[in-house]
């Protein structure tokens, strides 16, 4: 709670280091942010061309068109790497900020996840944008939109201030971290349906608290679904969420004071 009260108070300061930390990033570049944008759509469609037209899966079992049903578990795991990865890193690039006594140093990984969030928004309305090109009905259920994004945001909170703490005292920890993001890419029914794997290993990849956010997703614009609907689900995810914001804290208590001397 307490952490929560310096975001509000600071809330100014953050968006503001939030966007330079976002133009930085695309500094002296020519196409400048563009580049932010190019590669995942690229993404994107380098994954409809091989699952949609090279193994022809033409639509998934729900009837929906295959390319809406991708963009849907691609665009918030686009947010969810790029932030885990960046957030991560905060600690050990904002070196500088983190020697200051009077910084406080516990805002850095919301600056790299907001950071991402503006890219993240813009995807999002790409991918409205696409589904009003398939002829797919607003409906009320897209208000939910808002509750999955600080779901994913307050997942983020908690793994990273557990990496980003570990980070100074651990370099290996960002090629662990890299690969913890190629395993969960392909371990959450993104590009694939979990209806291909056999029943009795289903709760295995729901134990993965990014699939709860994937399915909300597709539950929000394609399915209808509200999240209550899935009250254990839910109930699982936020304990989750709890349990590393705990930890998170509490590793990032330990360590704090040591920061200054190791980076």
């Amino acid at each position: 709670m307490s952490y929560l009260k310096e975001y509000i108070s600071k809330r100014r300061l953050i968006i503001d280091l939030s966007k330079n930390d976002f133009n930085k990033r695309f500094k002296g570049s020519y196409f400048g942010a563009i580049w932010a944008f190019v590669n995942p759509v690229i993404t994107i469609l380098l994954y409809w061309f091989v699952f949609a037209i090279g193994f022809r899966s033409g639509s998934t079992p729900e009837g929906y068109p295959f390319v809406l049903w991708l963009i849907c578990g691609m665009v918030p795991w686009f947010f969810f790497s790029e932030a885990f990865m960046n957030a991560t890193l905060s600690f050990s690039e904002y070196s500088f900020l983190v020697k200051k006594v009077v910084f406080k140093i516990s805002i850095l990984p919301i600056i790299k996840i907001i950071s991402a969030l503006f890219i993240h928004l813009f995807f999002i309305l790409f991918f409205i944008s696409i589904l009003f090109i398939y002829g797919v009905e607003p409906a009320l259920s897209w208000l939910q939109l808002v509750y999955y994004v600080i779901c994913t945001v307050v997942l983020l909170l908690g793994v990273t201030f557990i990496t980003a703490s570990i980070l100074p005292f651990f370099k290996d920890i960002a090629q662990i971290v890299s690969v913890m993001i190629q395993i969960g890419f392909w371990l959450t029914p993104i590009v694939w349906n979990l209806n291909i794997a056999p029943a009795s290993y289903h709760f295995l990849f729901k134990l993965n608290p990014f699939y709860y956010i994937t399915e909300g997703f597709r539950d929000t614009f394609l399915y209808n679904n509200w999240f209550w609907e899935k009250p254990l689900q839910t109930l699982y995810f936020w304990v989750i969420c709890v349990f590393f914001l705990l930890v998170g804290s509490i590793v990032f208590k330990k360590l704090k004071p040591h920061f200054a001397d190791v980076l």
